[in-house]
């Protein structure tokens, strides 16, 4: 029959085993949990797209499903390409330029100077001048030139380096000249009434002048670049939840800009962004798995266990999966909050371990914290909420016990959401309503716990505490059973269980398990009960009356008997292990020396004289054991009974019995364990065996005369 077929089965409450999971095979399922994982937080199940083109009018509000915070690239560039243009131009001096000036106007003097005495005509030493200077200077006026006193010409050249310098000293720029040669014009025409004299002036400074301001490429381009490098980028934030597009509002560009950043324009598949997750999965799915095989290397064994620890994450992690998905379409900031990972933290903390409950919590809640989105805070607020559920069950005394857990859970969780708003500036009153979130998670909390936990206990076959101290209810029916048909057997069981138990307490095992299943061993007994000293009034013995082959028969059926009520009343898998080993392989040693000395039996096979077994597998099962036997022996042992010192003694030897038959070989307990659980039962047995005082017939008369026992009065 396959898992699923068994898993079917459990709507008739049967209890499923799963496959037998070989160690490749475990390392296989890790792997598919890991696998599985990565899946649901990778991949997103329920894409949502926004078809909208630019002109079109919303039919909807489109809300953002996460909070993002871009840089508007173009905006962005727009500035700095606007600060860049603003700088100005840099200008370097070069101060040669003014005395070269000033060499070639004084060269050209020299050179009109001999051409005015050269004995040509006027008409030739002007046209030297047009030939050897390019200069925009009309006959007239180079005519006039030549007619000019020497005096007049020294006069004409100081003018001419005077306007010079004095707009080289300024500064001269190359696309700036033509502007500096018409402002030049304009001062020459003002120096003299002569306007020829002007126009001379003017025309050789035109000529003369040149640009000593150079431009400075590379220093402008770094200019510029410092003046972009200042402007900082536009930063765009959209909470999650926020409206982006209100309901007919005419799209934009820019609207469909914020819709591609959100991921809704069109799906981009990020490969680097899977790979990071993948990566995360990876680890948090190590951490756990590393620390059970260092450290409760015993949880491999347990095959529902496993599975349970692999399921629980991918059920944890699907729901919060499904709330971030439904916080799309509603308005819920942190769906974290609503995450009930404390019930996984729970159940873990019952069902198998308080510090594996720990790191599973750790791990679980940074992955729901990826999964939804809600950073920190989702973080935060599933950790302490998984660790209160976990210290909240530490002392689990009944099923109600879990209610309390949940609502422990939702005010811790609502406390954690209350700081960490008032750590948001400028805060809105409303948003404090987010606390309610928390009490909704710790009734999450609560509901699943108890919803899920029995159910959880027959399909992996894990007992909790809880299930436990149901069991031990003195009204469960198959107790009310054993106190009716087998009286003495339930009393024999009861101070086995306070035996197991408090030897349990001093080894370190599990002391409810070893005082429940102490409730149970014997139930077998209640169909012959009458087969067994305990429950036998009078003298009378029916064993008498039977061959030691079928006495034995009789006795050894209970274990099978109590293996048959244990089915029919659906008793745990860890109490129907101890039913079943209880008594191990052991002798029955009465009836096998009855048979022995008895004529009647030639050949005698020690094998037809044991129990079918196996022997004890676990501590639990042999402390029970061992306490079984103890408390039969000492209670048909007057003499140890009444002297500590032979109790003791008498204690242990029964105990190095069952050591040196091998009956304890494979359930773990050391030598040291045993000397401990001796010294746990001799203290049991010293506080039931212990002497009492006699008192006198006639107390109640002494009373009434108002006497004390030891002959004084009251008064």
């Amino acid at each position: 029959m396959s898992f699923f077929e068994q898993l079917l089965e459990k709507l008739k409450i049967k209890q499923v085993d799963f496959y037998k999971i070989e160690k490749s095979q475990r390392y296989i399922w890790v792997i598919v949990i890991f696998v599985i994982l990565a899946g649901i937080i990778t991949i997103d199940i329920f894409p949502r797209q926004v078809n909208l083109e630019v002109g079109q009018v919303a039919k909807n509000d489109v809300v953002a499903p996460k909070t993002v915070e871009y840089i508007d690239e173009e905006q962005t560039e727009a500035l700095r390409k606007e600060a860049a243009n603003s700088v100005s131009k840099v200008y370097e001096e070069d101060v040669g330029i003014l005395t070269e000036v000033k060499v070639e106007v004084r060269k050209f003097f020299d050179n009109v100077t001999m051409i005015r005495k050269a004995d040509v005509e006027l008409e030739n030493k002007v046209e030297q001048v047009q030939d050897n200077y390019d200069i925009e200077l009309s006959y007239q006026n180079l005519s006039y030139l030549f007619s000019l006193s020497e005096e007049d010409i020294e006069l004409l050249k100081e003018d001419i380096l005077m306007i010079l310098a004095k707009y080289l000293n300024r500064g001269v720029k190359n696309d700036y000249l033509s502007n500096v040669k018409e402002q030049l014009s304009q001062d020459a025409a003002k120096l003299s009434e002569d306007q020829q004299y002007n126009n001379l002036v003017s025309g050789i400074a035109q000529h003369f002048i040149k640009p000593n301001m150079i431009f400075n490429l590379e220093a402008t381009e770094k200019k510029k670049e410092e003046a972009r490098q200042k402007i900082e980028p536009i930063r765009r934030t959209f909470s999650k939840g926020e409206i982006i597009i209100r309901h007919g509002k005419v799209v934009t560009k820019d609207d469909i800009k914020i819709l591609e950043k959100l991921g809704l324009r069109q799906a981009k598949i990020n490969y680097l962004n899977i790979i990071g997750h993948i990566l995360i999965v990876l680890i948090f799915t190590l951490i756990p798995t590393i620390y059970i095989s260092q450290y409760q290397r015993d949880i491999l064994e347990g095959e529902g266990i496993l599975a349970l620890l692999g399921l629980l994450p991918i059920i944890i992690i699907t729901l919060a999966k499904l709330a971030s998905y439904i916080a799309n379409y509603m308005p819920i900031e942190y769906p974290s909050f609503v995450v009930p990972v404390a019930a996984a933290s729970i159940m873990i903390a019952i069902l198998i371990d308080t510090d594996l409950a720990v790191l599973f919590t750790i791990s679980l809640s940074f992955l729901v914290g990826i999964v939804t989105g809600d950073g920190v805070i989702g973080i935060t607020v599933a950790l302490v909420g998984g660790l209160t559920g976990i210290y909240s069950v530490s002392k689990l005394s009944q099923r109600s016990d879990l209610a309390r857990a949940g609502l422990i859970v939702g005010l811790t969780t609502s406390a954690t959401i209350f700081t960490f708003l008032l750590m948001v500036p400028n805060v809105e009153l409303a948003r404090f309503l987010k606390v309610l979130w928390g009490i909704l998670n710790g009734v999450l909390v609560a509901v699943v716990t108890n919803g899920l936990l029995p159910y959880i206990e027959n399909i992996f076959g894990i007992t909790s505490p809880v299930k436990l101290l149901e069991l031990s209810n003195p009204n469960h029916p198959l107790l009310k059973r054993l106190l009716v048909d087998a009286p003495g057997t339930y009393h024999h069981s009861i101070i086995v269980g306070n035996l197991a138990e408090a030897a349990a307490d001093k080894i370190g095992a599990d002391s409810l398990l070893a005082r429940v299943a102490a409730y149970y061993h014997d139930v077998g007994k209640t169909k012959r009960s009458y087969f067994f000293t305990e429950n036998q009034i009078g003298s009378e013995n029916p064993h008498d009356k039977l061959s030691p082959s079928l006495s034995t028969l009789i006795i050894t059926s209970h274990v099978k008997d109590g293996l048959e009520l244990a089915k029919e009343y659906k008793l745990p898998q860890v109490i129907v292990d101890v039913i079943e080993q209880h008594h191990g392989t052991s002798l029955v040693s009465f009836f096998y020396q009855e048979a022995k000395h008895d004529e009647k039996y030639k050949s005698i096979d020690e094998d037809d004289f044991r129990y079918d077994g196996p022997k004890p597998q676990t501590k639990e099962a042999g402390l029970i054991m061992l306490a079984d036997m103890v408390e039969a022996a000492v209670r048909s042992n007057v003499s140890a009974q009444s002297n500590p010192g032979k109790l003791e003694k008498f204690v242990r030897e029964l105990i190095k019995k069952k050591l040196d038959s091998g009956q304890l070989d494979e359930c773990n307990l050391t030598l040291k364990d045993l000397d401990r659980v001796a010294n746990a039962f001799v203290n049991i047995l010293k506080g039931i065996f212990h002497n009492r005082i006699e008192y006198p017939d006639n107390i109640a008369q002494q009373f009434k005369e108002g006497k004390k026992l030891d002959g004084s009065t009251n008064k």
